[in-house]
């Protein structure tokens, strides 16, 4: 006698085997993050390894999480004593606020981003799972127990592409690809839901992009515009107009909430510089170990900022799905190829720029200037692909499930995930290499004491050659600074509005009354200009290791 299970008791193996499957995923993403990062990273009190942007970012966590006198995500700890947005030194401020009420539980001198590129990796790998599910749901085959195990090995593709963990060395909301691989699932999770309810479940993933960075905002309108356009026929044009519009405001008010807005003022150019190639999805920069290919850099920034390389599997799943699909009409189905096909373009047109590379070729589009000012707020264009090659998998798992159906299917991602693991060892180990070798620095001239606050001039963002401590002394400073809870007038952004440039970098206005308690660091020039009133109080020495610096210190009271 043939036993049969009940639709309630399969129902529930299903579901079981769905959270299995999310589980898997996402052991592996944590896996596979250790790995790239190693033990540095995941020590907490390891902040050897914090150089660069990753230091301008602590510093921001440090300052604003101990300045009790912060209001909503301004300080003046960081531009003192001018107010600033925290949101300027990419911190992902929606994480800072969430932060905040916890900040007396974090000891002093400790860094969470390792944890943080692992989380970024788990949740990339399971809403990618996610969305695989969906996507076979939406092709017809979403309810067979064998859906669950294709949808592992694309969830595993999700955290294994090279791009996003390329990133583990330098950025920290830039590794939240995360919300990109989010917006997808909900996306396609919510295709057939109307009105206001659409409109919630979709704007909270904008206003979530919002508030980790600019680049994951447009990334999300830009997918979320694409779906929205795409079904014009069904929804109509008042439908499209209403949805279009919700998702601008909650993404203007998110930018303006989360303090972003108050970088549109900086001075900025080069879009472009940081553009994709046409060949970056291939170009690995020689890491990869089956697809070794590095492409000449006609740009000179582009082989980190423009780094695009989705891995040999990846690669591999799409040649085969153009070639089972190559003169073949797919089976009707509710994926929307047509609408996922128009992100690919989009985003691959605004990652390319109006610098287009070939290879070592490039052709200059000419734009009007009021276009290329709105254009350089993006000027890493570079990153604008990585909503892309998200959505060429689901595509590739798409159509190459119409065409194999389930069984082939799994075999054929068996065999694309062995080979994309295979491909990507290489980047990983060179990601760690590069990890490990890091050394921040550190401000040893200085002595720990009850100071007022530390003032550089030149400061960083003024003269970034001439400031006292070289050209990485904003992380030296700020590390100084933020250790012993006092601000700076010297720093780093990823943008400078340009009242602080105006107001930080009169020289004149800012060494006319001197501070008795601050430390001063100064060039030799103007220490020579502003020598009478500057040791009046102070006691001024060369700095070490400093070419002609000068560090001028209180002189003891009496």
């Amino acid at each position: 006698m043939t036993m049969v299970a009940s639709p309630g008791i399969r129902a529930l193996w299903m579901r079981l085997a769905t959270i299995i499957g999310a589980l898997l995923v996402a052991l592996f993403a944590a896996w596979w993050a250790s790995k790239v990062l190693g033990s540095g990273p995941l020590d907490v009190h390891n902040l050897r390894w914090v150089w660069g942007d990753l230091a301008q970012v602590h510093v921001a966590w440090s300052q604003y999480l101990s300045d009790t006198s912060a209001s909503w995500l301004t300080t003046l700890r960081v531009s003192y004593p001018e107010p600033i947005s925290i949101s300027l030194f990419d911190p992902m401020p929606l994480l800072l606020l969430v932060a905040k009420p916890f900040a007396s539980l974090v000891t002093p001198g400790t860094q969470y981003f390792g944890y943080y590129f692992m989380a970024c990796l788990v949740l990339q790998g399971v809403f990618g799972y996610l969305a695989a599910l969906r996507t076979l749901r939406l092709t017809g085959q979403g309810d067979e127990l064998l859906s669950r195990y294709a949808a592992v090995l694309i969830g595993i593709l999700f955290a294994s592409i090279p791009y996003t963990f390329y990133r583990f060395q330098g950025h920290t909301a830039l590794s939240s690809q995360w919300v990109l691989v989010i917006s997808i699932w909900v996306a396609l999770s919510t295709l057939d839901w109307k009105g206001r309810a659409w409109v919630l479940a979709n704007g909270a993933v904008v206003v979530l992009a919002t508030g980790l960075n600019p680049y994951l905002a447009l990334l999300v309108l830009i997918s979320n515009g694409s779906l929205v356009i795409m079904s014009c026929s069904t929804l109509g044009w008042r439908q499209v107009a209403i949805r279009l519009g919700s998702m601008a405001a909650l993404a203007a008010f998110g930018l303006w909430v989360f303090g972003f807005m108050g970088g549109t003022t900086a001075s900025t150019s080069g879009y472009g510089v940081y553009s994709m190639n046409l060949l970056g999805p291939f170009d690995s920069n020689g890491s990869a170990a089956l697809l070794p290919l590095d492409v000449p850099d006609p740009t000179g920034g582009q082989s980190f900022e423009g780094y695009t390389y989705v891995g040999l599997g990846v690669l591999a799943l799409g040649a085969i799905t153009l070639l089972l699909c190559l003169n073949h009409r797919l089976q009707s189905s509710r994926f929307p190829f047509m609408s996922a096909l128009l992100v690919v373009l989009l985003c691959t047109i605004v990652a390319v720029s109006t610098t287009i590379t070939l290879a070592g070729h490039a052709l200059e589009v000419p734009v009007p200037g009021s276009i290329n000012y709105l254009l350089s707020r993006f000027r890493g264009s570079g990153r604008l692909f990585w909503m892309a090659g998200f959505w060429l998998l689901l595509i590739f798992l798409a159509a190459s499930s119409l065409r194999l159906g389930l069984r082939r299917l799994a075999l054929l991602l068996t065999a694309v995930v062995a080979v994309q693991l295979l491909d990507i060892r290489t980047i990983g180990h060179q990601v760690r290499l590069n990890i490990d070798s890091y050394q921040s620095l550190r401000l040893t001239d200085v002595p720990r004491g009850n100071y007022t606050a530390i003032f550089v001039y030149p400061a960083w963002q003024c003269d970034h050659q001439a400031t006292p401590g070289g050209v990485r002394n904003y992380e030296s400073v700020g590390h100084l600074a933020a250790s012993m809870g006092i601000p700076t007038n010297n720093f780093y952004a990823a943008r400078t509005p340009d009242k602080q440039t105006a107001y930080h970098c009169d020289y004149a206005a800012r060494l006319k009354t001197i501070d008795p308690g601050a430390v001063y660091l100064v060039s030799g020039a103007l220490l020579e200009q502003h020598r009478s009133t500057l040791t009046a109080a102070h006691e001024c020495t060369p700095m070490a290791n400093s070419d002609g610096a000068w560090k001028c210190l209180p002189k003891p009271s009496r």
